[in-house]
């Protein structure tokens, strides 16, 4: 069971951003149009919201990911490429085809930096220095770093007041609880969605990872917080969907 302040305290304006599935999250697309910037850190083989935002508002789009630099790609290609042999025949040529959208986005859309986010010795770059890359506010921050985000909060606190929107996917949640709780006390943004990650779930049946939406002036629809969303889908669809529970208390 989650703690009854995760929980977003009504129903807000929401559009969906990039893929179906996994990749996709709900935001409130005010956030977007007033947005100077967008700032996404942790991107893997997915920019389909990156992508689908900048449709909305062309506008700057740094990326942070130190993986996947050019080993990463040679690796994905040789895996396709052994894929022959279960019977994925055109599974190379898919690769190959991901590869060159994958530089043409970040040719002409965005600039990819292949730098760990994080604020521990073996991190290349913090949340602050990355801000001080991009002169525009304000920015709309994406935070997927796989566990890193926990290194940042603090620096998200911190700069809040020049975000225009944020989405923020939590992980290893049981553990961490506190740290999020907290977050949420202090950030100056607006809880408007929560989303379980179907994933992995802990010992309770509570998903492992939640992702977060923020908003700075999202547009109140009601006062009851529905669950889930019209728009909300499986990360992976094979699995059983998660239902969320809060606390009363």
């Amino acid at each position: 069971m989650l703690p009854k302040s995760y929980k977003p305290d009504g129903s807000y304006e929401l559009i969906r951003l990039g893929s179906d599935n996994d990749g996709g999250y709900l935001v409130d697309p005010e956030s977007i149009k007033d947005s100077a910037a967008l700032l996404a850190l942790g991107i893997g083989r997915n920019w389909s919201f990156e992508k689908d935002f900048i449709e909305r508002n062309k506008i700057k789009v740094h990326a942070y990911d130190y993986s996947i630099g050019a080993p990463y790609w040679i690796k994905h290609f040789f895996k396709r490429l052994l894929s022959i042999l279960i019977g994925r025949l055109f599974a190379p040529i898919e690769a190959v085809k991901l590869y060159l959208e994958f530089r043409a986005f970040f040719k002409e859309h965005a600039v990819l930096f292949l730098e760990k986010i994080g604020t521990t010795s073996g991190c290349d770059t913090n949340l602050n220095q990355a801000m001080e890359r991009l002169d525009d506010m304000p920015i709309f921050l994406k935070v997927d770093i796989e566990g890193y985000e926990y290194q940042i909060l603090d620096e998200i606190i911190a700069c809040s007041d020049n975000l225009s929107g944020l989405v923020i996917e939590f992980h290893a949640v049981s553990e961490n609880k506190e740290k999020i709780e907290n977050f949420l006390d202090q950030i100056t943004l607006k809880l408007i969605h929560i989303h379980p990650n179907n994933n992995r779930l802990d010992e309770e049946g509570d998903p492992k990872a939640i992702e977060l939406s923020f908003s700075k002036s999202p547009k109140k629809l009601g006062d009851q917080f529905i669950c889930p969303h019209k728009l909300d889908q499986d990360n992976v669809p094979r699995k059983t969907a998660v239902e969320l529970r809060f606390s009363e208390i």
